[in-house]
This record gives C-alpha cells, structure tokens and sequence, in this order.
C-alpha cells in the first residue's frame, strides 16, 4: 500500500512517492525534528516476510552507514516498523549519469565525463580501502546533484550499494532465487564466472562506463545478454576513437587498461585510472559547434 502524502512513518513524514521497485517503495520524507529531506526506502509486507530478502535488506543498510565519503548516498539509519524493513538515506536532488547519457543526440563534454569518472573514483577507492567491492558500477546508479553552492562544480555521488560484497568474496551470477546478480553490460569476466572479486572488478566496471559516457553505448551493444557476456570474456575492448572524431587515441589505451580480461593487468587502483585519463585528454581542444547555414529555410 502505499503511503499518503503527510503521513508517519518509523519517524519520518511523507512527502511524495519517489519510485516503487518490485519489492520496496521509495519516498521524499522528513525526519521527525529536521529539516531537512531525506530518502526513505521501505520493504513491502510480503518481502519483508522473507529471511532471506530481510538479511539482504539489513545488509545492504548496514554497509551503507559504514561508508560514509561525499561521494557515496549515505544510508542515516535502518529499522523494522510495524514488520516491514526500512532505511533513510541523503536525498539527491538531480539525475542519473545514465539519463545524462540519453538526454540528447550530442555526445558527453569529454572534461565533464572525465570529471565525473574521477569522483567516481574517490568514492569507490574509499569502498576499497574498508574491503567492500561495488559490483554495479554504471551510470544508472552514478547520482548528479544539481543542488550545489554558488560557484562549485556539480556533485557526483554513487548509490545502490545492494549487491555489493566484501573484497576477495566469491559470488555467483544468479542468487538462489534466479536473480542475475550483475549488470551484465558492465560485468568483469570474473564477475561472470563466479570468481573471487577484487577492487579491480570495480575498475573494468568503471572503464566500461566511461566508455558510456563518451561515446552513448556500453562497450558491447549487442542484441542478447549471451552475446554480450561472450564479448567481455573473449572480445578485446573497442577502440573508442573510432566511435567519436574528437576523442584523442590515448583514451582507447586506458579503455584496453581499465578492461583488461586479468584484473592483474587493470589498473591498480580508480585514483590511478583517473590519473591516466586526465593525461589523455591533456591538451584536448573540443571541435567548434558545427556551422549553421546562413539562409533560412522557407
């Protein structure tokens, strides 16, 4: 059922729904004695009647109030109120990188797109140094905030850490429940094969998505989720230059780099990813605005 707007809830006044998922409900809300507007996210009755959904739900919660950095959504706090699980979190006012992506027919700002990549970075260099590994990377959960005070870039903060693990875990693909437990799309082989994940399953993730941001595809746009695991376990990386003019050859090294198929041979870190794709575009000039014809159409 879900929650009227001026409504209680485990403390918290409805504002408006922001969203309902197949199990969970998400809403703009007020802590009882603030002001300010948080994200309140509650289990359904029926998934919270499940042990195995609930242990994922606390988990989840839990993780997320020990990751506390600028870039990560906060989770403030968890409960059960009246059976049903629940956790609040900072409230983003903005949009998805992924939305950024589909917004228009122009490509990213290359520096803009680097820039988000490199606060992606801090955030999960931060996950990895407590032991936890994202496992989601991508711009659908890559959060752009467009509240930001005067004279300040925007704030890039990354969110749904519901799948994450702990570093050096091994993990199936597919939970118990027949639930694919990856983003397929930007998925690290080893993360496909069931292997033991690292800081640098993050890092293919994390160059798959700056291949997104730059050119509007995943590295592999291919028609079946079978055809696409197949491309990141034996296909080498796109050179992306040849999807966009403007991008310089240095940017396809770091691509090749980010998603090699041994985590060995990636990166050692997001910092040092980041650091390499700043030195790519070092002196990238962007093209002129194409030209508009002088006449007007009839």
């Amino acid at each position: 059922m879900i929650l009227p707007p001026g409504s209680e809830f485990a403390g918290h006044r409805i504002e408006r729904i922001l969203g309902r998922g197949g199990m969970s409900e998400v809403y703009l809300v007020h802590r009882e004695g603030s002001t300010e507007l948080e994200t309140l996210k509650i289990l359904d009755a029926a998934a919270s009647q499940s042990e195995v959904i609930r242990r994922k739900f606390v988990a989840e919660a839990e993780l997320g109030v020990r990751l506390r950095h600028r870039n990560i959504v906060a989770v403030h706090a968890h409960g059960d109120c009246d059976g049903r699980l629940w956790m609040s979190m900072h409230y983003v006012d903005g949009y998805s990188a992924a939305r950024l992506v589909a917004r228009g027919q122009i490509p990213m700002d290359v520096l803009r797109a680097a820039r988000i990549v490199d606060e992606v970075s801090h955030a999960l260099d931060h996950a990895h140094g407590v032991g936890v590994v994202h496992r989601d990377v991508k711009p659908a959960n890559i959060l752009i905030s467009t509240v930001v005070d005067p004279g300040e870039l925007e704030q890039v903060l990354l969110s749904d850490w519901g799948i994450a693990r702990m570093v050096d875990e091994r993990m199936p693909l597919v939970s118990d429940d027949g639930t694919v437990l990856a983003s397929i799309g930007y998925a690290a082989p080893e993360l496909l094969r069931g292997e033991t994940l690292t800081a640098r399953t993050d890092i293919y993730a994390l160059g798959a998505t700056l291949v997104e941001l730059l050119t509007g595809r995943t590295p592999f746009p291919l028609p079946t989720q079978f055809a696409v695991m197949n491309a990141h376990l034996t296909r080498t990386p796109p050179d992306i230059s040849t999807r966009r003019a403007d991008l310089p050859r240095a940017v396809d090294a770091v691509v090749h780099r980010a998603m090699a198929k041994d985590p060995a041979d990636r990166f050692g870190s997001c910092h040092d990813m980041s650091v390499a794709v700043a030195r790519a575009l070092e002196g990238y000039v962007p093209p002129p605005p194409p030209l508009r014809p002088w006449y007007r159409r009839r």
